[in-house]
């Protein structure tokens, strides 16, 4: 078998297909010889044409979608993972809440790196094989937590799982981003991104699964979610074996692929566009980490909830995120990436402004519900978006990598800021405060960005 090449063949008559059935048999070379007229995933197909947008994608891109998706999935139940067995950390481990918070620095340190790294490694190997190994790499780190005899050793071992969970995304949001036709990326952005609200309610279920079948998950029984998260391990298999790979990235020069680098990204016409989606992205984790992180404290302790009834409302925010994506994917392609962006950052700062003004139980279950819409919803077209701010740069993969993971320090600031401030009821209020700040401040960003509706990739 010819690992340069995924084992799925696209049949030739795919608009999504470009290369001969010579080039798909083992020891065949990838061919970069290719018409411009035959990269047609990532080039404009008519949007008002009869035949129904999803037999448009066709198999080749709805593969990579599979691919993308699930990888996301699986790294959000991953790191979902965390912040439900810190309860059972602090008992067996016998640590404080300050030496577990060390911990998801850490992880989180680890997906930035990871993010970036990936992102150079998709531009030189392939989005395919850089995903597939993403996933099986924080596959297998996640397993062997499960053995972990210390916190010391989780640390470790979610630093790794962090450098995999990072690559994913960067790999797979390019993957989709090239393999999806112009007029509909950005619904196949929004789909993949879809798998955070996914994830986030299969960690629930099954931590709810494990904990209500054993009576908690302290002693030793939290190894058996980490277990279960070793199963994508076998989904990387498929991935590489049954994903072709990106047109546009198949379709670059002839010769020596250029190595990807920083510097690369410091050209006149890639570092203005680069810095304002890395800027706007910086605002999004910032809004996001700052409400999930500490809404369900806030419900309990400043609206006086009991803490089985938050639970409730922290479903609500998930599904809240599942009708945002859906509904970022109806839009996106229709009216444009500015607008959609611009009026999801609007929802999730008014639904903060409710969270922090109104008590009334059913006000703050529509507010929180709405929270997910926005707040959540407006990842659904970063990876398109951000393929499209960097259209032209020849180190696509990696110029993803740095906005979308450099990003993340956005969110790792998020719970230290507010955590500072909520001193008390007054503080805590004032804390997510800096929430509906961070939204405008993205909303400036996206302003000042260009709209990249229709924008097309160069391979």
């Amino acid at each position: 078998m010819n690992w340069d090449l995924v084992g799925a063949k696209p049949e030739i008559s795919d608009a999504n297909s470009f290369l001969s059935e010579e080039q798909h048999k083992p020891g065949g070379p990838m061919s970069r010889e290719i018409h411009e007229s035959e990269v047609e995933p990532a080039r404009s197909r008519s949007a008002g044409s009869a035949t129904s947008w999803r037999h448009q994608i066709g198999p080749t891109g709805w593969r990579a979608l599979l691919a993308a998706a699930m990888g996301w999935t699986f790294e959000v139940f991953d790191v979902a993972l965390l912040a439900l067995t810190i309860p059972a950390f602090l008992s067996d481990f016998h640590v404080s809440k300050a030496e577990i918070g060390i911990v998801a620095t850490i992880q989180a340190i680890g997906m930035i790196i990871g993010g970036i790294i990936g992102g150079g490694a998709a531009d030189r190997i392939g989005r395919v094989r850089t995903l597939s190994y993403a996933i099986g790499w924080y596959a297998v780190c996640t397993g062997i937590t499960a053995a972990a005899g210390s916190l010391t050793s989780v640390e470790i071992l979610r630093f790794l799982a962090g450098l995999g969970m990072g690559a994913c995304w960067t790999a797979g949001a390019a993957l989709v981003a090239e393999t999806w036709p112009t007029a509909h990326r950005g619904k196949g952005g929004a789909l993949m991104q879809s798998g955070m609200p996914l994830g986030n309610l299969l960690a629930l279920g099954a931590t709810a699964v494990v904990a209500s079948g054993h009576g908690g998950l302290e002693e030793g029984r939290w190894r058996m979610l980490y277990l279960l998260g070793a199963l994508p391990l076998l989904f990387a298999v498929y991935v590489r074996l049954a994903t072709p790979e990106s047109p546009l990235w198949l379709a670059r020069d002839t010769g020596p692929r250029t190595r990807s680098s920083i510097r690369s990204l410091a050209t006149p016409g890639i570092r203005r566009p680069l810095l304002t989606a890395l800027t706007f992205v910086f605002f999004i984790q910032y809004l996001f980490y700052s409400v999930n992180t500490f809404l369900p404290t806030f419900l309990v302790e400043v609206d006086h909830m009991a803490f089985a009834k938050s639970l409730t409302y922290l479903v609500a925010l998930q599904f809240g995120a599942i009708v945002g994506f859906t509904a970022f994917a109806a839009l996106v392609d229709g009216v444009g990436r500015r607008p959609t962006f611009v009026g999801y950052l609007l929802v999730g700062a008014c639904a903060i402004g409710l969270l922090l003004t109104v008590r009334l139980p059913g006000v703050v279950l529509a507010a929180t519900f709405l929270a997910g819409v926005g707040i959540s919803g407006v990842f659904a077209g970063v990876g398109p978006w951000a393929a499209e701010m960097m259209h032209r740069a020849p180190s696509r993969g990696l110029a993803m990598g740095v906005i979308y993971n450099g990003g993340r320090v956005g969110g790792a600031i998020a719970p230290y800021a507010v955590g500072v401030l909520a001193i008390d009821t007054a503080g805590f209020r004032l804390g997510l405060g800096t929430a509906i700040v961070s939204a405008a401040l993205a909303i400036v960003m996206m302003l000042i960005a260009p709209e990249t509706r229709g924008r097309e990739l160069a391979a």
